[in-house]
């Protein structure tokens, strides 16, 4: 049996995928209880429910899609003991803001789960184009190989063609720092700078990225940042229609404040909680992110946009001459 936890669009398509894919049972929790009752009708082989201990108790494999900054709230009630032995597959994409740490370091310190038991789950994956049963490539990342094989088996089907990765550290924070980059070149796109200035940035963000999972893993691990299961995620954030973060740096480009951009999405931004625990690390470490620091000050010290990009970009250009 497995456990879904989460009911935004992603945790949705996921037990479509599911349920579509797997003879097993469903067990899916969601916040609500209204909504628990509202999606547990006609459904056999799913059970619905906001109970969350009830949900993960019978379940082998739990599949977890809480936005990161509430995953702790929404974990509260389980204990140690409750996931002993569960296979926790992560399909979240930020870090935890009380922790200051990706989902799978938290889920290893808090809930003592070991690293062969832990696996993430990561896109490029909107929603959207998988429900149109458009084809989409996630990555399976985890130290495991028999782990990522069963994970692979749940979700391969006619839509979803999954790639091995046993590079779970990197693939995770990866994942969760693309979306604070989205919010950048969603600025970068409402002040005007188009798509040539754009190469610029995302360029820049590779070379940033690298640093801050070379730092954070801590792992002396080499690893190319062209390589698909780090690229394709940023790229489709940055460039997407789709992506919520995006949007949400488009409204802070317009002059929103980040509360109303917040407001105005119906959909989490991960990158706007994500950015200050990136920032508490970079300082921690002593990393140089140029790019994210610049993002902080936007969305949490108040400052202006355009004058921080503009400052940014010319920054980024004279560095490398």
């Amino acid at each position: 049996m497995i456990a879904v936890l989460g009911s935004g669009s992603w945790a949705t398509e996921i037990v479509h995928l599911l349920t579509r894919q797997s003879s097993r049972r469903i067990f899916w929790w969601v916040r609500d209880p209204q909504k628990a009752v509202d999606l547990r009708e006609g459904h056999r082989r799913l059970t619905v429910s906001s109970d969350i201990r009830a949900v993960v108790e019978p379940c082998d494999d739990i599949v977890v899609v809480v936005p990161s900054a509430f995953l702790l709230d929404a974990a509260a009630p389980l204990q140690a003991s409750d996931i002993e032995g569960k296979n926790i597959i992560s399909a979240v994409k930020g870090f935890i803001p009380q922790e200051r740490a990706t989902v799978t370091r938290m889920l290893t310190d808090r809930y003592l789960v070991p690293a062969e038991r832990l696996c993430v789950l990561s896109g490029p994956s909107h929603a959207e184009e998988v429900a149109r049963g458009s084809l989409t490539y996630l990555t399976v990342a985890t130290v495991d190989k028999k782990l990522s094989e069963h994970v692979r088996d749940l979700f391969d089907s006619d839509v979803i063609t999954t790639v091995y990765s046993d590079d779970m550290q990197g693939v995770e924070t990866a994942a969760a720092l693309k979306n604070i980059y989205a919010i950048a070149a969603g600025i970068s796109y409402s002040l005007g700078f188009g798509d040539n200035l754009m190469g610029v940035l995302v360029a820049a963000v590779l070379r940033e990225m690298d640093r801050f999972i070379t730092a954070y893993t801590a792992d002396g691990r080499q690893r190319d940042m062209s390589n698909y299961i780090y690229l394709s995620d940023l790229l489709a954030t940055c460039y997407s229609q789709h992506s919520r973060n995006r949007t949400f740096g488009e409204l802070m480009g317009r002059g929103y404040s980040p509360k109303e951009a917040r407001l105005m999405q119906k959909m989490v931004a991960e990158g706007y909680y994500a950015i200050d625990s990136v920032a508490h690390i970079c300082r921690q470490l002593e990393i140089d992110m140029p790019i994210a620091q610049a993002l902080h000050r936007i969305l949490y010290q108040g400052n202006s946009a355009r004058r921080e990009f503009h400052r940014l970009i010319n920054n980024l250009i004279t560095n490398e001459n």
